[in-house]
């Protein structure tokens, strides 16, 4: 979805550009031209249609929440694949927890005055990288203790935001019952 996105918004700065450059162009050489006219509705259209995909992309462009989801999934994931020692697992879902967080960054979202991409960029550079540290040494309790940090983190950006009731604590059970956790 992100890279649709950016494809979109590229191709439809260079089809303005495209267009405007095309309009004052045939404006000062041929300004009653038939053909440029012609040209010049084509390219209209062009744009309408352009502005018409991208308000159908952000339509259907996941929002904040949904990246929220989706990183309570995979960090519940993390805990899990910790648990049963799949060191590999756990790799992965860290990758995906941080993968995750760049397409959340990218909708520069403010929540009550809290500058979210900021958040979970310092979040990306701190956490993030003691859970890939902690992951990569295969260390229980540097693991233990960068997850604690991870929430508590996570649980402090929700009060700030105002979303305090929020709180995102170890998980029980599993957030899925179709995967076999362990690595044998």
């Amino acid at each position: 979805m992100k890279n649709k996105r950016t494809v979109l918004r590229v191709s439809a700065i260079l089809l303005i550009g495209l267009f405007v450059s095309v309009r004052l162009s045939l404006a000062q050489s041929h300004p009653r031209s038939s053909e440029a006219q012609a040209m010049i509705h084509s390219l209209q259209d062009s744009v309408r249609i352009l502005r018409l995909d991208v308000d159908s992309l952000k339509q259907q462009a996941p929002d904040l929440g949904d990246y929220m989801t989706t990183f309570q999934l995979h960090i519940a994931k993390l805990w899990f694949a910790f648990a049963a020692v799949n060191w590999d697992l756990a790799a992965y879902e860290v990758h995906e927890l941080d993968e995750t967080m760049d397409g959340a960054k990218a909708l520069h979202v403010f929540k009550n005055n809290v500058n979210t991409a900021s958040v979970i960029q310092s979040v990306q550079e701190t956490q993030i990288l003691l859970l890939k540290n902690a992951v990569a040494a295969k260390d229980h309790q540097l693991f233990s203790s960068a997850y604690n940090q991870t929430l508590e983190t996570c649980n402090a950006c929700h009060r700030s935001a105002g979303y305090g009731f929020i709180s995102i604590t170890l998980p029980t059970t599993p957030p899925v019952s179709n995967q076999q956790w362990d690595a044998h």
